[in-house]
């Protein structure tokens, strides 16, 4: 039997080996990068303190992206750096260069393999949208395709502008109140709205208090796990995960029962109706089993993980509520610090839709396409998307991926690559004044230059379909709401102001689904007499 002094030093024989293994992959790997350029580095802890200290600077939960751009101009990188947070994560080579920009996204096949650590603990699988399989994921992604198209979308306009009217009212109950409030709240809810409706087919309810309230609920709670603060203590993380598994089980069984449904009722869609995709993906599964009332098992469980994506992220695979519900409240931030624009959107809106509400209202439901005869109301849109886009857009390099900086090729292969779009889509190379709200730079048609910097939604096989929706979604609210309502930040004097090419008063907080500081204060009174 071995002894006591014999198994201590077969203890620390064995923590010598750890040790020294974790040496050599610790040298190797501070090696490997050593002539790419970079911000102060430490040989044992990378960018590891650095980052966390910037970080602190600007808020606690700011999002990477702009963790990145305030390290970049704080040691004025170049528009390609490299920053490595090993072993903590994956380095990053980040870019805001359009030539590498599209060299990362464009000249080979991506598949997203981030989102093995990225969604597929918060979908609660890895099948269709999060699978690991390329061949699963195009497939995914071209099976719900069709319902993501303008024409599906235009079908759609009249629920958009019924669930903008009630965002519409939820706000003048707020003017007469005369209370500052939160515009996320009203914002999130009309967001899971449109979204609920649009993939189940049913009217949820969530803004006045349906069961989709609920639904909503969940859904923002799983958003909040990812958002939260990291937790050490072992009890901590054994509860939140169990909260986790408990939520996130209650909006599967909530899809798996509209799938179920779908698949069992014979519903006849008028022509001139909008298809949801829980019928479409039914009507497809019919044509290849016709008469199943019953879904396979591989089938559902890959539709499920597709389906709970949808409802979470906002990048990857057209996330439509946590773009929409992240991105309207800055589309009026903007508007609420600019009263030119303002101006010009109700003269537009005055000009295409003349009289009251009720008549515009009416107006869209007979020509759904009317909605598209707004540019500058698009501009608007365009812009804010611009100065504060939606999600983040990394991938991991493939097999054979390199970068050449001064003449000495560096290989890539299994590192995360980071198109760091809030840079890209406010460098100077490409636009003058690049942090300056200026919705005329994409009338009446943009450079060439500006127009290909401009991706929230990204580009090709691995763009967000939710752009079709999020857009006229957008102009639709902006339509029903700025000509009678004027709104007013309600920031306090003493709430931290960050630069405003980091966000100012309104900064970005939370990596997976930015949102305006402290949700974006504000108060409303009305701009005319109502009719």
């Amino acid at each position: 039997m071995f002894g006591p002094t014999k198994i201590a030093a077969v203890f620390v024989w064995l923590l010598a080996v750890v040790l020294f293994r974790l040496g050599w992959k610790l040298a190797v790997h501070r090696r490997r990068f050593r002539d790419l350029p970079k911000p102060p580095y430490s040989f044992l802890f990378g960018h590891i303190r650095l980052y966390s200290k910037v970080a602190k600077q600007l808020s606690p939960n700011s999002p990477v992206s702009v963790v990145f751009e305030a390290i970049r101009n704080k040691y004025n990188l170049p528009d390609v750096f490299y920053i490595d947070l090993w072993p903590l994560s994956i380095p990053f080579l980040v870019t805001g260069d359009l030539a590498i920009t599209n060299h990362f996204l464009n000249d080979y096949t991506r598949h997203p393999l981030s989102l093995k650590t990225g969604l597929q603990p918060l979908a609660g699988g890895n099948r269709g949208l999060v699978s690991d399989s390329i061949h699963e994921w195009h497939s995914a992604r071209a099976t719900i395709r069709s319902v993501f198209s303008v024409t599906n979308v235009q079908r759609y306009v009249p629920d958009m502008a019924r669930y903008s009217m009630q965002l519409r009212e939820k706000l003048l109950e707020h003017v007469s109140t005369g209370r500052r409030f939160r515009l996320i709240d009203p914002i999130e809810q009309w967001g899971a709205d449109l979204t609920f409706c649009f993939l189940l087919g049913d009217d949820t309810a969530v803004q006045n208090g349906g069961w989709g309230a609920e639904l909503n609920s969940q859904v923002q709670k799983i958003i909040g796990y990812a958002e939260g603060p990291v937790a050490t203590n072992p009890w901590t993380v054994r509860r939140r995960k169990k909260l986790k598994a408990a939520v996130l089980e209650a909006v599967r069984q909530k899809i798996r029962s509209a799938l179920q449904d779908a698949l069992r009722r014979d519903k006849t869609v008028q022509r001139h109706n909008f298809v949801c995709l829980v019928d479409s993906l039914a009507d497809k599964y019919k044509e290849e089993f016709p008469g199943r009332t019953e879904w396979d098992d591989d089938t559902l469980i890959q539709h499920i993980d597709t389906m709970t994506t949808l409802f979470l992220a906002a990048d990857v695979s057209s996330m439509v509520l946590t773009v929409e519900s992240a991105q309207s409240p800055y589309v009026y931030c903007h508007i609420a610090q600019n009263p030119g624009v303002l101006t010009e959107l109700r003269k537009e809106h005055d000009t295409v839709f003349p009289g009251d509400t009720q008549t515009t209202l009416k107006a869209i439901e007979q020509n759904p396409g009317k909605v598209k005869e707004l540019p500058y109301t698009t501009a608007v849109i365009k812009e804010s998307l611009r100065l504060r886009p939606p999600g983040i857009s990394p991938t991991i390099a493939p097999k054979g991926h390199t970068v050449t900086y001064n003449g000495i090729e560096h290989n890539l292969e299994g590192f995360m690559l980071y198109p760091n779009l809030f840079h890209l889509q406010a460098n100077k190379a490409y636009m003058s004044s690049p942090h300056t709200y200026d919705p005329t730079r994409w009338l009446p048609s943009p450079s060439s230059e500006l127009a290909d910097t401009w991706r929230p939604f990204q580009r090709g096989q691995h763009s967000c379909m939710g752009e079709n929706m999020m857009t006229p979604g957008l102009v639709i609210a902006l339509l029903l709401t700025v000509r009678d309502i004027n709104v007013t930040l309600a920031y306090d004097e003493e709430d931290l102001e960050l630069p405003q090419e980091h966000g100012g008063v309104a900064f970005m907080e939370g990596s997976f689904a930015s949102k305006p500081n402290k949700g974006l204060p504000v108060t409303v009174c009305l701009a005319r007499p109502l009719v």
